[in-house]
């Protein structure tokens, strides 16, 4: 670690970029994902998947499902009689507060979908064409300033993701451009 840092701040980078490497870590262990790339830098994060990616189509309550799980801690949502409290929502809810700005992408075959949200707030949606990209998800942002007075000790994510890549052999794990841990090996 990086002796300039005071060992009491709390690297909320890090942080988030483990809970959304363990979402994408869910879909490995599912049999849904094969692949998880991740970036971090200063206060930037983003982490991306090969795995199923959110239905573009899905509702819940009458709103699109990524908006609503992205702004979940603005319930009770206008509008709207008391719609279900969805637990991932409260988790990315407060993942997208804690962001100066967030993007989100959904990518399926029959199409996908990419949202930005801007200081908590909802700001922008568009439509990705059908089979452009692979299937899967990203979520990439930049914290806050004001949350976090260093920048993101690159060096102990990497430790993290190493330990993740050790007790997952057949993951491709990525991070900063580099792979992470062995390459699956093919069968003979």
């Amino acid at each position: 670690m990086d002796e300039s840092k005071d060992p009491h701040q709390l690297d909320l980078v890090a942080q988030v970029t483990k809970v959304l490497v363990l979402y994408s870590l869910a879909e490995f262990q599912s049999g849904h994902a094969s692949e998880i790339k991740v970036e971090a830098n200063g206060w930037a994060f983003g982490i991306s998947d090969n795995g199923r990616g959110h239905s573009p189509s899905r509702l819940v309550a009458g709103s699109p499902y990524l908006q609503f799980v992205y702004s979940h801690l603005q319930y009770p949502f206008e509008g709207q009689t008391a719609g279900p409290v969805q637990l991932q929502g409260i988790g990315m809810s407060l993942l997208n507060l804690l962001c100066q700005e967030l993007h989100v992408s959904s990518r399926r075959s029959e199409g996908g979908v990419r949202l930005t949200f801007v200081e908590g707030l909802h700001s922008c949606q568009e439509a990705l064409p059908r089979g452009s990209e692979e299937s899967g998800n990203t979520v990439a942002g930049t914290l806050r300033k004001a949350l976090q007075s260093q920048p993101t000790d690159v060096q102990a994510i990497e430790r993290w993701l190493s330990a993740v890549a050790g007790t997952h052999p057949g993951l491709l794990l990525s991070f900063n451009g580099r792979r992470i841990g062995q390459a699956p090996s093919s069968a003979a």
